[in-house]
Parts: structure tokens; C-alpha cells; sequence
């Protein structure tokens, strides 16, 4: 009686308003800030739903914060010598700006570095024993860590979280999909890293070689945090992407209005609107420039691939360029604005440290926007319906590019073309004078706030339900443990082959044998008597 009396109580009490919030620990590497602004919105959304949230903080970066205010926060210190493989000062970051923006060796030389700085970091965060305990004894329902950097998986095994919440600041990435048995046609989806696929054997060799490159550029970390996690805890510790594959839920950065579609699944939830905030009124000193020409625009390279890194050649192409037109004000980002003699004595151009570029592309007078094409500029041109100039440099900078180029707001700018004044002004020109992207941006702009549903409320909800149920294993994808023969049925594939081949040589025997019939002289033996 008391059994059936329970089994009858427990929906019910999965459902009931008198229960805890659920208990949420968000996940953050400071490595940047659209890294840590987004999964700080993420904390600071399902703080304002009611739930129970802690953000941890694993500070790589100076100076790139929280990302949230209103979640509990707590911060694990930079291992020195993460630290220093990091922050390189200027240094091997010149790089990302010379080669094409999809060159595969750019990524897999990039990828010791983080891989290394990743794993240093996470053995280093394990050792905080008493964070560990604290962490623990907090018996969290839910771990959202982000795939950029995996320590945040496996931390949710070491304490103990009831299920996992995989986070994703871009799109899917072509190894997230792998993992978690999303389909991917690679005959025309393009690869995370690469700039467009068409039906040429070149073209999709090219995407399958992007592909690979994403798998070993995510892999190689996961593997090095894998290796840091069995140091610790022993051998038989699952693998961090065999804890991903188990998440209940994959929350990306993707807006399903200003990406390329692509198949999906029923645990993947796009939420990429929820990473751009509503602009806030410029302060007094931002509404005195924009008001100083009729038109503003902005060039920003991101917080990874800084300004100060440019080649020269290209800083004296861009302020030659930006000299050329007089009517323009032209706020760069330019992270030492005392060192930026090029552009003394050049009325137009205004370089900062730092500026509020959610806040400024909000304010009808930005004209245009050059940007290197990450994740979160692209949300934020298209909530707010800016044309843009895209310099891609590396990573899924090509992929968002392409993107922007798709639905008519902006177009791509190859970054090799920055040592070039005459192409920097043919490329402004074209983005100021012809209404066609200001017209596809307000669009686009316009079919993000008619969406009949809103990013908030699909966030909190799925996680809600992933706190009180877990993995649900009727949304997982079947097939992750199949062999790739039979995934892809290429066992199949060759038995029709053989078949194939086995008529065909028997037709071959049997034409020849008639064919010998028939041109073969038949002897005659007379008897004799």
C-alpha cells in the first residue's frame, strides 16, 4: 500500500511549486568575454526564473569579469602557468590575421596552446580540495559547462550533480555533433570551420578536411582534461565526451534566424537570442561622438584577436582607408589607445580601450559594423538589424560570415585584404551607399522579434525539466554505440557490391561461354570402313 501510495505521489511531487529550486552551478572559463558574458546570461536568466544558481569562475584572462550579477559567484585563480601560455602578450596572436580565414593549419597550430592552458587550468582548479568539498556538499541538480573548455564535465562526475546541461557559445560544433550522434550530412552542411560547401568533389574535400580538423581541434582538449581527470581519480573515469553524450540537454548559441539549417535533434535547444542583451542609453561622451558625423561606424576584432596584434601594414591600409572618408566618425577598437600613433592627427577615426558594442549597435546612428564574425557579434548585428562587414580570422568566424552573406545584411572581407586601403574603402563604400544590407539587416532584425516563442522561455524550461527528470533516454539519439560500418551501413553497402560484382561475373561467364558456343568449329570424324 505505501509503494503504491508513493508511485501515485511522485509525479505529483516532481510538479508541485512547494519544492526547492532547482540547483544550478554554471560552468565559466574567463578566457573572454563573449565566453563569459553568455554563460553569465545563462546564470543570470534562470537566477530571474526562481532557480538556485552558482556560477564558478575559472579566471584565465584579467579583466573579463562575471558575466553575471545576479548569481552567486564563485572564482578559482589562474594557474601561473596557465596564465602565461594564455595571455601571450600580442605575440603569436599576429597570426590569426595573415592566411586565409579557413586555413586548417592556422587551427591545428593553435590547438596545443589552448589545449595545454585547458588542462593546466583543470588539473590546477582539482586541486582546490576544499572547493571541491564545498562544491559537493551542495548536491547541485543540474552542471552547465560549456564545450570550449571540458574541465566543467567532469567536475559535475567528481561532485556529484545529478545530470549534465552541455553548453555551446556557437553553433553545434562538428565534434559536438559526432558525440552526441547528431546527424551531419557533409555533402552540402558546412563544417564548423569552413567558409561554404558547394556540390564540387573539391569544395566538399575541403568541408570533410574542416570537418577533421574540428574533431582533432576539440578532441585533443577533451583528451589532455580526460588524462588530467584519470591522474586523480583513477583510470576507469568516464571521458568527458562520454559524459556529454549522456547530457539531458545541449543548449547552443545558435538563433535558428541567423544560422545555416542544419538536422538536429530532440535534446538540442538553440538559444543564441538569449546571449544579446537589450541596449542600455549611451552615457554622455558615446552620444557627443555619434553625433559628431552624420554616420558612425565600428571596427572590432573581438577580445581574442586583438587590434595591437595587426601588422602594421594593415593598421596604415585601414587608417588610410578611414581617412578617405572625411563625413564618417570611425570608433575602433584598439586595446592600447596609446600606442596608436598611426592614427594622431586623424580627426575621424576614435580609437578605445574598450567599448559597449551591444549598447552602440542599438543606436540608430551606427551606419555599419566591421567585425571579425564572431558568434556573439553576429546574434547581436542581427537583433539589431546593423549592416556588416565581415573579416573572418579564424575558427567558425568563416561559417558566421558566410551566414551574414546568406541573408543579405553584410559580406565577407578577406583579412589578407587589410594590407589594402583601395579594397578597405571599395568594401565601405558598397556597405554605406547601397541600402540593400541596411534593408536585408532590418529584416532580419524584424523576424527576431515577431519569433513566436522566446529563447528565455525555452532556457528555462528545458532546464527546469532536465533538473527534476535528468537524462530522459527516450530523447536520446539511438545508434552512438553502433560501429561506424554499421552507422553508416557500409556493410551493406559492400554485400550489394559483391552482389553486384558476382552477377555481373556470372552474366560476363555466361555471354562468353555462349559467345564461344558459337564461334568455336565443331570437328567432324568420318568412319571409316
Amino acid at each position: 500500500m505505501v509503494r503504491l501510495l508513493a508511485l501515485f505521489l511522485l509525479p505529483l511531487l516532481a510538479f508541485s511549486n512547494d519544492l526547492p529550486p532547482p540547483k544550478i552551478l554554471v560552468y565559466s572559463i574567463g578566457s573572454g568575454f563573449s565566453h563569459v558574458n553568455f554563460m553569465g546570461r545563462l546564470s543570470d536568466i534562470l537566477s530571474d526564473a526562481g532557480m538556485n544558481v552558482t556560477t564558478l569562475v575559472s579566471i584565465l584572462s584579467d579583466g573579463v569579469g562575471d558575466g553575471t550579477t545576479k548569481s552567486r559567484v564563485l572564482h578559482v585563480d589562474a594557474d601561473p602557468a596557465a596564465y602565461a601560455k594564455w595571455n601571450v602578450k600580442g605575440g603569436d596572436m599576429g597570426a590569426i590575421f595573415r592566411g586565409a580565414s579557413d586555413e586548417i593549419m592556422g587551427i591545428i597550430n593553435m590547438t596545443p596552446k589552448l589545449r595545454d592552458t585547458f588542462a593546466i587550468q583543470c588539473a590546477h582548479t582539482l586541486g582546490k580540495t576544499d572547493l571541491l568539498e564545498q562544491l559537493k556538499a551542495e548536491k547541485y541538480d543540474v552542471v552547465m559547462a560549456e564545450n570550449f573548455d571540458y574541465c566543467g564535465f567532469g567536475l559535475s562526475r567528481v561532485i556529484g550533480a545529478k545530470t549534465v546541461v552541455t553548453v555551446s557559445t556557437s553553433s553545434m560544433s562538428d565534434h559536438l555533433a559526432w558525440i552526441t550522434g547528431t546527424p551531419s550530412p557533409f555533402s552540402w552542411m558546412q563544417s564548423s570551420f569552413s567558409a561554404g560547401v558547394s556540390q564540387s568533389i573539391s569544395s566538399r574535400i575541403g568541408n570533410l578536411v574542416s570537418v577533421a580538423a574540428n574533431y582533432y581541434f576539440n578532441s585533443q582538449k577533451a583528451r589532455a582534461v580526460d588524462v588530467v581527470f584519470r591522474q586523480r581519480f583513477g583510470p576507469d573515469f568516464p571521458s568527458v565526451e562520454e559524459i556529454i553524450a549522456n547530457s539531458s540537454l545541449i543548449v547552443t548559441a545558435a538563433d535558428p534566424l541567423v544560422d545555416l539549417a542544419r538536422p538536429t535533434q530532440r535534446k538540442i535547444v538553440d538559444i543564441g537570442a538569449i546571449g544579446v542583451r537589450d541596449s542600455k542609453p549611451l552615457d554622455e561622451e558615446y552620444n557627443q561622438l555619434l553625433s559628431l558625423r552624420p554616420r558612425t561606424v565600428i571596427l572590432s576584432f573581438g577580445s581574442v584577436a586583438k587590434s595591437i596584434a595587426l601588422p602594421q601594414e594593415y593598421k596604415t591600409a585601414i587608417t588610410e582607408a578611414f581617412r578617405r572618408f572625411p563625413d564618417v566618425t570611425f570608433l575602433w577598437k584598439y586595446e592600447k589607445p596609446e600606442e596608436a600613433s598611426h592614427v594622431v592627427g586623424i580627426p575621424n577615426i576614435i580609437v578605445k580601450k574598450w567599448m559597449p558594442q551591444n549598447d552602440l549597435l542599438g543606436d540608430p546612428r551606427i551606419s555599419a559594423f566591421i567585425s571579425h564574425g564572431g558568434k556573439t557579434s553576429l546574434n547581436e548585428v542581427g537583433d539589431k538589424g546593423v549592416p556588416v562587414i565581415m573579416v573572418p580570422l579564424f575558427a567558425d568566424q568563416p561559417r558566421n560570415a558566410a551566414i551574414a552573406k546568406k541573408l543579405g545584411f553584410g559580406f565577407i572581407f578577406e583579412k589578407e585584404d587589410l594590407a589594402k586601403a583601395d579594397k578597405i574603402e571599395a568594401a565601405l563604400r558598397e556597405i554605406l551607399d547601397n541600402d540593400k544590407y541596411t534593408i536585408a539587416a532590418k529584416r532580419v532584425a524584424a523576424t527576431i522579434k515577431a519569433r513566436p516563442f522566446s529563447a528565455r522561455e525555452l532556457l528555462v524550461k528545458n532546464v527546469d525539466f532536465a533538473a527534476k527528470f535528468g537524462n530522459v533516454a527516450s530523447l536520446d539519439m539511438e545508434g552512438l554505440d553502433y560501429p561506424l560500418y554499421v552507422y553508416w551501413n557500409l556493410d551493406i553497402a559492400v554485400l550489394f557490391l559483391l552482389l553486384l560484382l558476382s552477377s555481373v561475373a556470372l552474366i560476363f561467364v555466361g555471354l562468353r561461354r555462349l559467345f564461344l558456343s558459337f564461334t568455336t568449329p565443331v570437328s567432324t570424324s568420318k568412319k571409316l570402313d
